[in-house]
């Protein structure tokens, strides 16, 4: 952890919580964010803290958080900015270790509320307090279960950790992410970051071993030079990924009223990215992208990519893409196309991408796979329609056989075929050291999903696997320099 950064165990690992203004009203975010808490299973103690209730959601509520007989090491206060100094000057008497202020209307929105800020921070600091916020929608930490959030999003527990300075963009994909296979292990919406900034939390999840992968949804950053030599040195560790908002004039407006950031020039940010390691997502879902391929598949070692296609226009699109992201479509082995050749027809295209012709026979792919992936000339493997997914697929054929029998029939041979595909792939990796991605047009999100939990990464379009693969490279390639010493 950088000498600069403070220990944020008491946010992300808290052995007991509770929640300021909690509710029995499910309208109110006091409500929300205590159901949050229990339903997911928290494993420590909680405690609501409402001077007009008895009980909330079942439990035993507090007058305020110093009539609370024990520790409390997290305190979320669902309360409206006006009352949050006062309820962190209560917190830091109770010898409370952090609190999340839940609130909006302070930086943001003006100077009025710079100076509600300005006293939250120092009443948090004067007593020894760590301040997740203002303006935030929460934390989550899969370690123990913590889902302090105001949204009811249930992620899905993985190796991702997320810093997001906008808590709806940051909770959207906490819940996406689950339809598409990634997981979290730690996730805080940062919002003003009055005084946890961005670059203590990115030095947390660098030094914490359960975190595999960090993604950063940015508007700006505060302390710039500090930001800079925490995120290159994390980054020597592991990826991380971040995707810049506030590019144009309008988006430097409207991220001035969201959070207060302060916006910097967009080739100034590159340039920044660029010397850092960090990588740059040109989406924001494109986050989720990098991160399922960074978690589940090894670094390439090189740029050189072998193809298997189903059908010609879609080699032909994939050289075309693949060449245009910085990848090299190489020429295969003389041993490759003689080993392939023994399994395809005698009309196969004979070089790079690998044309199936249309074989429907799937015993025939994984061997085809497995060949171009043992090919020395060959860095990484994209197979196209190797996965296919059931549900639309079905339907068409399904359509023929006239009988509900018939469809299922149909739907559960590719299921199985599917399952099959996914295993080898698997294998494949685990034999040759060398990321392989499938690339399908499938809807079916649950084949997407059931495939990144096996380890297997399907993207639905050619220019989203190419866009990936490429800043792998790119990734793959400042961190051999940094570890020869060269940057």
């Amino acid at each position: 952890m950088d000498s600069e950064s403070r220990d944020l165990k008491p946010v992300f690992e808290p052995r007991s919580v509770a929640v300021i203004g909690a509710s029995n009203n499910p309208t109110k975010w006091g409500c929300i964010i205590l159901a949050n808490i229990v339903s997911y299973g928290f494993r420590g103690k909680i405690y609501p803290v409402n001077p007009s209730e008895e009980k909330i959601l079942g439990i035993k509520a507090y007058p305020n958080v110093m009539s609370v007989n024990d520790e409390v090491d997290l305190a979320v206060i669902a309360r409206p900015a006006e009352a949050v100094p006062q309820h962190i000057e209560e917190c830091a008497e109770a010898g409370v270790k952090a609190v999340i202020a839940i609130a909006g209307g302070f930086r943001e929105t003006g100077k009025e509320g710079e100076e509600l800020e300005k006293e939250s921070v120092r009443r948090a600091r004067k007593g020894g307090l760590l301040l997740v916020g203002p303006n935030t929608m929460g934390v989550y930490s899969a370690s123990v279960n913590l889902c302090a959030l105001m949204p009811p999003v249930s992620p899905r527990k993985g190796e991702v950790a997320l810093i997001s300075q906008s808590g709806n963009i940051g909770t959207n994909l906490l819940g996406f992410g689950s339809t598409v296979g990634v997981g979290f292990n730690k996730f805080v919406s940062s919002g003003n970051e009055a005084d946890i900034e961005c670059y203590e939390y990115l030095a947390y999840f660098g030094s914490d071993p359960n975190v595999k992968v960090i993604l950063l949804y940015l508007e700006g950053v505060r302390s710039g030079r500090k930001f800079m030599r925490v995120a290159e040195e994390v980054s020597e560790k592991k990826p991380v990924i971040a995707y810049k908002s506030g590019r144009t004039q309008a988006g430097v407006r409207a991220a001035k009223s969201h959070s207060g950031a302060m916006i910097s020039p967009n080739e100034i940010v590159k340039a920044v990215f660029k010397q850092t390691g960090i990588i740059q997502a040109t989406t924001v879902n494109e986050m989720l992208d990098l991160a399922k391929s960074f978690v589940n598949l090894p670094l390439p070692k090189g740029k050189r990519v072998g193809i298997l296609t189903w059908g010609g226009g879609y080699g032909v699109v994939a050289s075309d893409v693949f060449e245009e992201a910085g990848l090299d479509v190489v020429s295969l082995s003389d041993d490759t196309i003689r080993k392939l050749s023994m399994l395809l027809p005698p009309y196969w295209s004979k070089g790079n991408p690998v044309d199936l012709v249309g074989v429907f026979d799937r015993s025939i792919q994984p061997s085809c796979l497995d060949i171009i992936a043992g090919d020395l000339n060959v860095d990484i493997v994209a197979a196209l329609g190797f996965i296919v997914g059931s549900g639309a697929f079905a339907g068409a054929f399904g359509g023929q056989t006239h009988s509900k029998e018939g469809k299922n029939i149909v739907k559960e041979w590719i299921a199985k075929a599917d399952e099959e595909s996914m295993e080898y792939i698997v294998k494949l990796i685990s034999k040759y050291g060398k990321p392989l991605v499938a690339v399908t047009a499938t809807t079916d999100m649950e084949v997407v999903a059931k495939a990144a939990e096996k380890g297997v990464v399907v993207y639905p379009t050619i220019e989203t696997a190419a866009s990936v693969l490429s800043k792998m490279v790119q990734y793959a390639k400042h961190k051999k320099r940094k570890e020869e010493g060269r940057l």
